[in-house]
């Protein structure tokens, strides 16, 4: 199998703030795991690479193709429950036009350029931020949905600033997973 690496955005301020404290509430209620929180981010789009020489062009071409997009800004509109077999519990990220249009240059770009994309549509997919359930012990479906049951009624719609982007291995060590980050047009 092809190795995969992700384009992540990590949101600032108010909603980077409120995902923790929820994350960190619901993974000491239900005791998912004592090692390190996986981190708040918002992915945009993953890439698979053969060799160390498709992940630098990847890396390069992300740097041309973002180089063209100003920093925006993404709102959160409540919670989602994604049922077994993941168990996931997430903060849904409203898809307005620009964060569609982000995710629809990047993707469409890297394709364009022959890199192996994840088999997303713009229309197709759902932008969140999982709060529990994909690393840490492993709950049981009950769990979950005592733990979405807990939150879903929480009206969270704070708003964040992208102005950077992240490229991330699938590891859960933060001295491990980056690759590198991408600032956006306008920032220095």
């Amino acid at each position: 199998m092809d190795n995969m690496v992700f384009l992540v955005a990590v949101p600032k301020g108010a909603l980077y703030y409120c995902c923790e404290k929820i994350q960190q509430l619901i993974w000491t209620k239900y005791d998912l795991g004592n090692h390190t929180l996986p981190e708040i981010h918002l992915t945009i789009d993953a890439f698979y690479y053969k060799n160390k020489k498709e992940l630098e062009n990847i890396k390069s071409t992300l740097f041309e193709i973002l180089s063209k997009i100003e920093p925006f800004e993404i709102r959160a509109n409540g919670f989602g429950y994604i049922p077994d077999p993941h168990n996931c519990l997430t903060l849904h990220i409203v898809k307005t036009k620009e964060l569609k249009d982000v995710y629809t240059l990047i993707h469409t770009s890297m394709e364009n350029k022959g890199f192996q994309v994840r088999a997303f549509s713009p229309e197709e997919i759902v932008f969140h931020i999982s709060l529990a359930g994909t690393h840490g012990r492993t709950w049981s479906q009950e769990e979950s949905l005592d733990a979405w049951n807990e939150i879903k009624e929480f009206k969270l719609r704070e708003i964040s600033f992208i102005d950077e982007f992240e490229l991330w291995y699938p590891e859960l060590d933060p001295n491990v997973k980056r690759i590198g980050k991408i600032k956006l047009r306008g920032i220095k």
